[in-house]
């Protein structure tokens, strides 16, 4: 009886979640778009559409999440093709990089790249001292072409990891009959291996372009003049300049162009996963061959370790750095040494934003989890032909909406940030991500054993309890530490919502960066990952051991 009051309570429990997490996402969105409808007497919605501050953020935000998914898209099917046909030394380092996007924050790699090509950075002071100019010669980074780089190599390992997985379970028959018929290589790639990669792609492309459209750290950062997005212009407009109404046409805009996209990242993902069963007979590797081969082996690893391995090592390299050159007018050799995280720790308002961080990300990863575990148990019985539309679209919905967007909505809304608020708004668009993972584990279950159950017990807690829980643990597991990795790496909600007397570690470097500190700043951001990565790295294990032991 005990046990049956439970198992109610916590049903009941994670369905108030659930709830809870659809008012606190759909009660912000439709705020921030309710200042458009305010009669105060200032410029009508109308003008605010019409006018070109608008419209130039919305086609510079298209222009650089388009040129980031195509420079995702080349770097990440290149490293694909050798990670899925290919043995080389090293592959497996490559392959585990898919999870830097997912658990290292935004905010580290704009920090990651200033340090590396800034004009104080790493590039350019030995460019300087080696050929012996006066000014710096690389100047991409505040710029256009700063952003795409810093997107484009962040998010390439997503694209690789999607598109290797894909391209190792391709069957081969087709491609047999062409090179028996006389077709060459170049021509089976391009009618053959391309289209049948082609869902692959385009779903990883698709979220890639998500991410950058949504990108707010790294362009606020390295944005110049005339390169402002809308996540900048929202920002921007309800927060130095409280102009309210102009925030909620430029947060309609983004939004009516993010549902667009993100619509048909549902269509792509589906066909994306009809594609992956074509084959389970994996094509075994070989060894890279010919002069093409390698001079394009080579050309994928450099460009990925000048610009995604090469600012990541700076973090490390100046978070233990005692002096380092080119600093505050420094010239002296740096030496390694605990100094700048023994600083850190010292400091009681970092010990209290590595305590915020911890206790913020555990409470939102587990509204986080518990909503997706109901909303998949959910689907899983009621739609499990995936057939009932509705049902399928409300985990899109989050997906659609940015932090920034969601942030100026609660400001409305609340008046006065503060930590159940933050914690809310991560778990409300965080949700479906864990909904992904979990419900994809439920759909493993097999039929036979969800009927035995409903024969066995008419009660439907039962299954839920005996069947879905059980065998979705490990994915459960992983959910957590992606939502944990994610709630820690957030700077945007925190500094929207700006929380009295309150920071996270990811806000409290960004604070540290912003006021030139950058040894302070790596050492708070190697902390930071020291904290996300293991997490996320243990939950993911535990996911690809469930997956190895299902097959």
């Amino acid at each position: 009886m005990k046990v049956k009051l439970a198992e109610s309570v916590f049903t009941g429990g994670a369905a108030v979640v659930f709830a809870a997490l659809c008012l606190a996402f759909l009660l912000p969105l439709g705020a921030s778009f309710s200042p458009l409808w305010a009669a105060d007497g200032e410029v009508g919605a109308a003008s605010l559409f019409a006018s070109a501050r608008i419209w130039k953020a919305a086609a510079f935000t298209l222009k650089q999440a388009l040129c980031s998914m195509l420079l995702a898209l080349g770097v990440g099917v290149s490293a694909a093709f050798f990670t899925a046909r290919r043995d080389f030394p090293g592959r497996r380092v490559l392959l585990s990089l898919s999870a830097v996007p997912l658990c290292v924050p935004p905010l580290l790699v704009a920090l990651g790249f200033v340090l590396f090509y800034g004009m104080q950075g790493v590039c350019n002071r030995f460019l300087m001292q080696t050929f012996g100019l006066q000014n710096p010669p690389v100047t991409f980074l505040y710029s256009f072409w700063g952003i795409v780089i810093a997107h484009g190599f962040y998010n390439f390992p997503l694209v690789m990891k999607t598109c290797s997985d894909a391209w190792e379970r391709l069957p081969s028959a087709e491609r047999d009959a062409a090179a028996l018929l006389g077709a060459g290589k170049f021509r089976v790639f391009r009618t053959i291996t391309l289209v049948q990669l082609l869902p692959a792609i385009a779903s990883s492309g698709m979220i890639v372009f998500l991410y950058c459209f949504f990108s707010f750290v790294i362009v606020l950062l390295f944005g110049g003049v005339g390169t402002s997005t809308l996540e900048v212009e929202i920002y921007q407009a309800a927060r130095a300049q409280l102009d309210f109404k102009s925030a909620a046409a430029l947060s309609v805009v983004e939004t009516g162009i993010a549902f667009t996209v993100v619509f048909a990242y549902g269509f792509l993902e589906r066909r994306s996963a009809e594609s992956r069963g074509l084959s389970f007979d994996r094509a075994g590797r070989k060894k890279i061959r010919g002069a093409a081969e390698l001079g394009a082996a080579v050309a994928c690893v450099s460009a990925v370790l000048l610009f995604f391995i090469g600012p990541f090592v700076s973090i490390a390299v100046n978070a233990f750095a005692e002096k380092a050159a080119g600093y505050h007018g420094g010239t002296g050799a740096a030496v390694f040494s605990f100094k700048n995280l023994y600083n850190l720790a010292a400091k009681a308002s970092f010990r209290t934003a590595f305590g915020n961080t911890v206790a913020t990300a555990c409470a939102s990863s587990a509204l986080s989890v518990t909503a997706a575990l109901f909303f998949a148990s959910l689907l899983r019985s009621f739609d499990s032909g995936r057939t009932r539309v509705a049902l399928r679209t409300v985990p899109l919905l989050p997906m659609a909406v940015s932090s920034v967007v969601l942030g100026f909505g609660m400001t409305l809304l609340v008046r006065r940030g503060s930590a159940p608020v933050l914690v809310l708004a991560q778990a409300a668009l965080t949700w479906p991500f864990a909904l992904r993972q979990i419900s994809a584990a439920m759909d493993r279950i097999p039929q036979t054993a969800l009927d035995a159950a409903a024969v066995l017990s008419p009660n439907r807690l039962d299954t839920v309890f005996r069947l879905y829980l059980p065998m979705s643990a490990r994915s459960i597991v992983s959910a957590f530490g992606f939502c944990f990795a994610v709630s820690c790496g957030d700077a945007s909600l925190p500094l929207i919502l700006a929380v009295p007397r309150f920071e996270t570690l990811a806000l409290y470097t960004y604070k540290l960066a912003g006021s030139y500190r950058f040894q302070e700043a790596c050492a708070c951001g190697v902390v930071l990952a020291l904290i996300t990565v293991p997490v996320f790295a243990l939950s993911a294990y535990r996911s690809d051991r469930r997956n190895t032991d299902d097959n």
